[in-house]
């Protein structure tokens, strides 16, 4: 089921709950000439207006306000590399440490330094003195027995004064502070302005220098006790490598040196006994091979056995050469052969000393390498219990880093924290020092007063003027009026184009029209009445003289709940405008869809399915071919709802129609159909359809009261059931 948008139950409800009530309008025709002949009162008021404003400005106590500008950037300047307290980035803790310096520019601890810099305890402007009556009070009590109220502290007074007359803000998305004082006198406003933010600069040196003095005795409390533990940790670590023999040099162990070294001597020996066992080898391998005893590097390198090879060979030259002249048995020759047995003997001796020697190298390198083994031996036995004992050595001597380091860093941050103490880090410049203010702050200034009391001398005179002359509310229509409207109704009815706006009803009548079968259909109105065309005619004609809007005119068609010409209207208004025009025709009366009856074979939903989004536009309206009208509901029976339907969908689904080139909404009256009051928010002009005996009773303005601030778009009345 379809559900009404909220203001539009509220307006049935109201208007169900109290009767119709005539319009009030007001007449401007009368209120100008009044306003004229009034027009003496009315400078008498503003002239007395102007008056009192002036009185006012004497009268009251002048006030200025004097204001300076300080911009507090939240990352303190870098005087040390380390600072006690870290610095703020450009952040939202930023602004909150803004803000909160803007508490402690109205704080206790700055303000009194200003009370007493400026003296303010004893400025009667700060501490008033005590009125007549509260000392008689006083003493009056005191004769009494009873005790006086003691004297208030001016100091605390004149603290409670000076914040009530400063006003300290921050510029929206900036760290710039504004910090202004109002007094009554411009010099002192400026003068506090400035002592107010030169309080605030040695307030906050004071405090950062408090709080570096306070970071440096912390600091300096514990170097001692630091000291003390570096030391103890120094001796254990002293200790230890006594009782395990550790003995360090150059950053290295001595064992892990020795080790290394003795490696060293070990390879070499091992080289060096190889190379003579080499030797050694070689040389008894010759002595057994019987080759020649010269021929092996030793002998070569011998002098000796190169000396008597030389004597050997010269032997065996002159040997063969005797034995060649003078025979195998000379005695010569064997003299010669003998030399050279000699010879070869004394090689041969040479040679067993060569080998004697090397094998006594080779023994000697064989004991020393082995000697070497021993010891190296021996030094990676002690080697392995000095690793073993490194063990815990490494872990004592960590402690000692980690407490020199401590204490280092304890000892440096508190020689830091002592030199800030006279540093001054905060970065806070005064971009704008408070100047005297020419201007006052209160009263307003002369002009803005003396506009204010013209317009309210020419409003309070006006109001004077329409009470002396009887209000603005035109009066209801006279017996007499009605009793002409009732004859006229008898008579022979006009063409439309005759027709006069006829006052008496509160709006002009566009059309007076005889009444039409209620059975209307689409064949009716192919061929109305031609005094009911005519009229229509003239009201179509009337609307579209009337539209000044940029786009599509929106009628909206309202009839009283006892008419049924409404939809005749609608429709012959739909068919005038479709012969040339995209026409759109709404069916919004809710109770009788006279005009929904038409397409009741085709629609199958209406104006709140495109509201919901089941629908859109296109898919809903349908269009009849004989009268070329675009047919919607508003509601259809078949009409569908899955959610609340919000007052926004309905004039979405509204401003859709816009395509159309004239837009048709045919309602019934406002006071008991809510669809009514809602499209008459919507549309640009609106019609009201009564019958002429209705029109006699105030029907017309029953109509009007329900359309509330809407019935300025009332264009006239169509005044049905004339005779024919």
């Amino acid at each position: 089921m379809f559900e009404v948008p909220r203001q539009v139950q509220s307006a049935t409800v109201s208007s169900a709950a109290a009767p119709a009530a005539p319009p009030s309008q007001i007449d401007l025709l009368r209120i100008l000439p009044a306003l004229w002949r009034g027009r003496t009162t009315i400078f008498l008021t503003i002239a007395a207006c102007l008056l009192l404003a002036a009185l006012f400005v004497l009268v009251a106590p002048h006030r200025y306000t004097a204001s300076t500008e300080i911009l507090i950037d939240p990352a303190d300047l870098h005087a040390l590399a380390n600072e006690p307290t870290p610095s703020t980035q450009a952040s939202d803790t930023a602004l909150l440490l803004i803000d909160s310096q803007v508490r402690v520019l109205s704080s206790d601890d700055v303000l009194r330094r200003v009370v007493e810099s400026q003296q303010l305890a004893r400025d009667p402007e700060f501490v008033r003195r005590p009125s007549l009556l509260h000392l008689f009070a006083n003493r009056l009590l005191g004769a009494l027995g009873h005790s006086s109220e003691p004297a208030a502290d001016p100091s605390l007074v004149a603290l409670s004064a000076l914040r009530q007359h400063m006003r300290v803000t921050r510029a929206e998305r900036t760290y710039v502070v504004d910090v202004a004082v109002t007094t009554e006198e411009p010099e002192k406003s400026a003068r506090l302005a400035n002592a107010i933010v030169a309080a605030y600069l040695a307030e906050q040196t004071a405090v950062r220098s408090d709080a570096a003095r306070q970071v440096s005795n912390s600091l300096s409390g514990r170097l001692n006790e630091l000291k003390e533990a570096v030391l103890t940790a120094e001796e254990r670590v002293q200790q230890f490598k006594a009782n395990h023999n550790i003995v360090d040099a150059n950053g290295q162990l001595v064992n892990e040196q020795q080790l290394s070294d003795l490696n060293n001597q070990l390879a070499t020996a091992h080289a060096r006994t190889a190379a003579a066992k080499a030797r050694l080898d070689e040389i008894e391998a010759l002595q057994k091979s019987k080759l020649d005893i010269g021929a092996f590097p030793a002998a070569v390198q011998s002098q000796t056995i190169t000396a008597l090879r030389s004597q050997y060979a010269e032997i065996m030259r002159l040997e063969a050469q005797q034995t060649t002249s003078l025979g195998a048995r000379h005695p010569a020759v064997i003299e010669v052969q003998a030399q050279a047995d000699r010879l070869k003997h004394m090689i041969e001796d040479e040679v067993n000393r060569i080998a004697l020697a090397a094998r006594t190298e080779y023994s000697s390198a064989q004991a020393s390498e082995d000697l070497l083994r021993r010891s190296v031996d021996t030094l990676k036995q002690n080697t392995l219990a000095t690793d073993a004992a490194m063990v815990n050595l490494r872990e004592l001597q960590r402690d000692v880093q980690a407490s020199r380091a401590v204490y280092e860093a304890f000892l440096v941050r508190a020689r830091e924290t002592g030199a800030q103490e006279h540093l001054d880090t905060k970065n806070i410049q005064v971009i704008s020092k408070a100047d005297v203010p020419i201007n006052r702050t209160w009263p307003p200034s002369n002009l803005i007063l003396a506009l204010g009391a013209i317009v309210l001398g020419i409003a309070a005179g006006s109001g004077l003027v329409m009470l002396r002359e009887g209000g603005l509310v035109p009066p209801l229509p006279s017996q007499e009026s009605r009793r002409r409207l009732s004859s006229a109704k008898r008579e022979p009815a006009l063409p439309a184009d005759d027709l006069a706006p006829d006052l008496s009803l509160g709006v002009p009548v566009l059309a007076k029209v005889p009444a039409v079968d209620a059975a209307i259909d689409s064949e009716a109105s192919q061929e109305p009445n031609a005094r009911f065309a005519a009229g229509m005619r003239k009201v179509y004609e009337t609307v579209c003289a009337n539209h000044r809007k940029r786009g599509n005119p929106s009628i909206l068609i309202v009839a009283s709940h006892d008419d049924n010409d409404g939809a005749a209207v609608a429709l012959t208004l739909a068919a005038l405008a479709a012969a040339k025009q995209r026409v759109l025709l709404i069916d919004a009366d809710l109770q009788r869809r006279t005009l929904s009856a038409i397409d009741a074979d085709q629609g199958e939903a209406g104006l709140v399915d495109v509201a919901t989004g089941r629908k859109v536009l296109s898919d809903v309206v349908v269009r009849d071919r004989a009268t070329n009208i675009n047919l919607i509901p508003f509601v259809s029976p078949k009409s569908r709802r899955d959610r609340v339907i919000e007052d926004g969908d309905l004039k979405a689904a509204f401003a859709q129609t816009q395509h159309f080139d004239v837009v048709i909404v045919a309602a019934m009256d406002a006071n008991r159909d809510p669809a009514a009051r809602f499209f008459a928010g919507l549309v640009d002009h609106i019609v009201v359809v009564t019958n002429a005996a209705e029109a006699d009773d105030g029907g017309v303005e029953e109509i009007v009261s329900g359309l509330g601030l809407d019935a300025r778009k009332v264009r006239g009345a169509v005044l049905t059931g004339e005779a024919a």
